[in-house]
């Protein structure tokens, strides 16, 4: 065997960045005006395209005072006040139809989407699902039945009723949704309670004590039914979306901007306070910063550390920053498809011990970060701190392990590496194709996908390692989706669970915390979970994600969301990155 020399990565890595000048000051704390809040993915359909990511310990800032009492107030104590608009910059357009059942829905599609349409429940500030467009959701004694109940007096933006048939027909098609389906495949039956028109009776094929965490997601969206009916045969209309919440669609240009206009109706008031929205998809991070400086956009949502950091140290710009029950940014590995070496545990451990996480944050991430240990994050269940999984790099190791594959598998080593068209995330992919090709692997493409496109392919497998980020949430059974066998589908048929792994021990530890409604059971199963990954090496971890809003001065209450029960609102509602824009209003300088 031959042994190659090892490098220092930070020094190649500092080097590197000097000369792109993509080095930036790290700052030893957030900024003073800044809040923490929380966040998660839900159980619905979200993942995304990493940008470069960092994570940090939360805490919560949302007001906590209730829909029925005075509107909430923001950390200076200044009153909400109504009118204005807003434009914000995200990281991607979504190129999929608007229909909730369609979407291929990374964070910035749900950022804008959230707006048009109300789930049936949300998070609060504990992690609790809330009902929020439902008035109740109850299980029976087994957790194999579920009644949802639709809040009365509530209508869609083209005066359609929201009732128990509106349930029924989002659910149903959400069913059956490529995507969506994976979410709901538990539900046998979706009726309409023959006693009670506003509310729905769904029988599942097992018992699913966490199943109000997926009526927080895309597959809980609730849109009109008569649009969704006319859109069935108006491929023009599938753009225009119709739903119950704070704003109502305007327009929408590909690629350019989505426009929506206030819902003067809205059934939770005070809610909304801005007159107008618009979202601008900028794919470079560092593009959408500037524009956030230069006043062509109010505010952004950004997991690039070199954003984070130079924020943290101006006072030009506030900066919200959601961190809780965050998601992990790392590297997707495609680990069963047909001849890949990556079906072998030693090539993937490989790649994990090859690779230096650390100087990715500590370079290119401006020190903005905490290593992952696992998919994970401190605050979630089944977080450890020593799961087994290399946390330094060790070339050595990683040398073994390639020529050991090597000796039973001769011939040329060749990986693919996915990545966006963003600079940062490219200034990543070439050092991680450093890594690997000084481990042994013969030769590493980078492939740049635009990020619209980037989760179909994720959805698709059409990858063998890929750039990713996900796994944020509240409790184990929000991952089922992604990791779960049956969300495993062949290469070129849409499937949640990227990756393809087909683990039957994985499988029975999900099934297991699906029917557990114990916490201390369900904390070692998701334990477990992180040691087994740790194991097998499905996935390359590198830091848990921290998301920052920074935004301009006079733009206000961001995170003093409240639930219709007067309980604090969890930032997100589940969904890592994203936040409420009904709160926001603008004024108070």
């Amino acid at each position: 065997m031959v042994h190659i020399r090892q490098r220092s990565s930070r020094r190649l890595i500092a080097a590197a960045l000097v000369s792109l000048g993509l080095v930036a000051v790290a700052c030893g704390g957030s900024d003073k005006n800044s809040s923490s809040v929380t966040a998660g993915t839900t159980a619905g359909t979200t993942a995304a395209a990493p940008e470069t990511t960092a994570a940090a310990t939360a805490t919560t800032a949302a007001a906590p005072t209730g829909t029925e009492a005075a509107a909430p107030t923001t950390e200076a104590a200044l009153k909400p006040v109504a009118g204005g608009s807003i434009v914000m910059g995200i990281e991607a357009d979504t190129s999929s139809p608007w229909r909730p059942s369609e979407m291929l829905c990374a964070i910035s599609c749900h950022q804008v989407i959230r707006n048009i349409y109300d789930t049936l429940a949300m998070p609060n500030d504990k992690g609790v699902p809330t009902p929020y467009l439902a008035e109740s959701i109850t299980p029976n004694a087994d957790f194999t039945q579920w009644t949802i109940k639709a809040r009365a007096g509530v209508t869609f933006h083209d005066g359609t009723p929201f009732d128990g048939a509106a349930i029924a027909d989002n659910l149903t098609r959400a069913k059956t949704g490529a995507l969506t389906g994976n979410v709901l495949r538990p539900v046998d039956t979706i009726t309409v309670d023959p006693a009670d028109p506003m509310s729905v009776i769904l029988k599942m094929n097992t018992p699913w004590a966490a199943f109000p965490y997926s009526l927080m997601g895309q597959a809980a969206y609730m849109a009109s039914p008569t649009w969704l009916a006319a859109s069935d045969n108006d491929d023009a209309l599938k753009s225009q979306p119709v739903g119950t919440g704070p704003f109502i669609y305007e327009s929408y240009v590909p690629n350019e901007s989505f426009k929506m206009k206030k819902n003067p109706n809205y059934w939770n008031k005070p809610y909304p306070y801005l007159d107008s929205l618009e979202f601008r998809p900028i794919p470079d991070a560092l593009n959408r910063r500037d524009a956030l400086k230069s006043g062509t956009i109010d505010l952004l949502h950004t997991t690039n550390g070199e954003t984070i950091a130079e924020m943290r140290d101006t006072k030009e710009f506030p900066m919200v920053e959601i961190n809780n029950q965050a998601e992990t940014g790392y590297t997707l590995l495609h680990v069963t498809q047909d001849g890949s070496p990556l079906q072998d545990a030693r090539v993937r451990c490989a790649l994990a011990y090859a690779s230096d996480e650390q100087s990715i944050i500590d370079t290119i991430s401006a020190g903005v970060g905490q290593l992952a240990s696992g998919p994970f994050a401190p605050d979630q269940a089944g977080y450890l701190a020593d799961s087994g999984y290399p946390l330094k790099q060790d070339m050595g190791k990683a040398q073994d392990l390639i020529a050991q594959y090597k000796a039973e598998h001769p011939g040329p080593l060749k990986l693919s590496l996915a990545t966006t068209q963003d600079e940062t995330n490219l200034t990543i992919a070439q050092f991680q194709k450093q890594w690997f090709e000084e481990a042994g692997i013969d030769e590493v493409t980078i492939d740049q996908i635009d990020q619209g496109n980037y989760i179909l392919t994720a959805v698709l497998g059409n990858f063998q390692v890929f750039q990713w980020r996900n796994h944020g949430g509240w409790d184990l059974d929000q991952q089922y989706i992604w990791w779960h066998s049956s969300s495993s589908l062949p290469v070129g048929q849409l499937a949640l669970n990227f990756g393809r792994i087909k683990d039957p021990d994985l499988d029975k530890l999900l099934d297991q915390n699906r029917a557990s409604n114990d916490p201390a059971e369900k904390k070692t199963i998701a334990e477990d979970v992180n040691k087994l990954f740790a194991k097998q090496c499905y996935n390359i971890w590198g830091a848990y994600t921290i998301w920052g809003i920074p935004h301009k001065a006079d733009v206000q209450g961001i995170g003093d969301f409240t639930l219709p029960d007067g309980t604090k609102g969890a930032d997100g509602a589940g969904i890592a990155g994203t936040f409420p824009m009904m709160s926001v209003w603008r004024g108070g300088q």
